[in-house]
């Protein structure tokens, strides 16, 4: 396989993985980072590790202000696979259908004061051992999602810093993302003297293009496509 069909692969053992724990599953996470560390993936799968490894509970359990309370709360988040309760789906949760992960996820989860002796005066849980053991899956996925979005957007990045002139609807066709995925992905990996042309998205006769101003013509992506 190349290195599209592994990370289409990986993509769907990772959603195996999520539709397990949205059932209730803990521990899930482990057998599939041994999956992938052997593999193109192995990267991946080590800085998830390391990320569970240092799981800081009070980042996603926090205390009531005023109350004896404690939830879990989504919205001080950042450069998380997942969006947060409060955030706008980008486009790889659309494509995922991850847009609703979170609010599942708190469907399915009783939520453990994150303190040794369950006390809001009580030390915090050791890094890497929450009282809510479901955070390390939670954590391990959300990290690998967010590697996996990065994988496409390097994908569409190599391809268009090959060449001066890039027909993104080719991208799309090679790629099997959508022309407003493969928009979006190029906005935002383009550099500042790069133009990104649209034409009509919805009139696939109608090239979409990204002009690049300093190509790398010795550049070679793992995925390509054929001119």
């Amino acid at each position: 396989m190349d290195f599209l069909e592994e990370l289409i692969s990986a993509e769907k053992l990772l959603l195996q993985a999520e539709t397990e724990f949205l059932d209730g599953k803990d521990g899930i996470i482990d057998s599939l980072l041994d999956t992938f560390s052997t593999g193109i993936f192995s990267n991946d799968a080590k800085n998830a590790q390391e990320l569970m490894d240092n799981l800081d509970e009070s980042r996603y359990i926090k205390w009531s202000r005023w109350d004896r309370k404690f939830e879990f709360l989504g919205s001080f988040w950042k450069d998380e696979g997942y969006p947060s309760l409060d955030a706008n789906p980008d486009w790889y949760s659309k494509r995922t259908d991850t847009t609703s992960f979170v609010k599942d996820l708190m469907r399915n989860r009783t939520v453990i004061a994150p303190t040794t002796n369950g006390e809001q005066d009580g030390s915090p849980t050791p890094l890497g051992n929450p009282a809510n053991r479901w955070l390390l899956d939670f954590v391990g996925f959300s990290s690998l999602r967010l590697s996996f979005k990065q994988h496409w957007e390097q994908m569409v990045k190599d391809i268009v810093s090959k060449r001066p002139v890039t027909n993104l609807t080719l991208v799309s066709e090679r790629l099997g993302l959508t022309p407003q995925e493969i928009l979006t992905i190029a906005r935002k990996i383009r550099d500042l003297d790069d133009h990104v042309i649209e034409h009509h998205v919805s009139d696939p006769s109608k090239n979409m293009t990204y002009v690049r101003r300093k190509p790398n013509p010795g550049l070679v992506p793992r995925v390509d496509i054929s001119e």
